[in-house]
């Protein structure tokens, strides 16, 4: 079953229709982002990303980006029905970012819960980072 199985499942149950991105676990997109079934955008600060290192693989775009949906498209390859999931810090930034490229016209968006450094986030489940300690 790939990622977009699962998403269609997900709204099958309870979650069709919503304007709000769905939520998703760190285990689950570390999963797919491992096959290249959906593409992991970190949306923190470049400060952030040397603190603690990124998933491998990641998009790196800050939310803040003047270019975020430019940075975006391209990351995406232009395709709007790409499953895109987007992961910060804690899950704000992310969700935030998930809405804002919902409204942007993608139809496959998803917010990391726990983020990258909270309790249970990415870090926390001691799952790979590459990095660390970059300027």
């Amino acid at each position: 079953m790939n990622f977009k199985s699962i998403v269609a499942a997900m709204f099958a149950l309870g979650g069709a229709g919503h304007a709000a991105a769905q939520d998703v676990s760190v285990q689950t997109v570390h999963e797919y982002a491992a096959k290249g079934d959906v593409l992991l955008v970190d949306v923190r600060r470049a400060d952030e990303w040397a603190e603690t290192g990124v998933a491998p693989g990641a998009a790196l775009i800050t939310l803040q980006d003047t270019d975020f949906l430019g940075r975006l498209a391209i990351a995406a390859g232009g395709n709007k029905d790409a499953a895109i999931a987007f992961i910060c810090r804690s899950g704000v930034r992310s969700a935030a970012a998930a809405e804002k490229a919902r409204a942007a016209g993608y139809s496959n968006v998803y917010n990391v819960t726990g983020g990258m450094s909270v309790a249970g986030g990415w870090i926390d489940a001691g799952l790979p980072v590459v990095g660390a300690g970059s300027p």
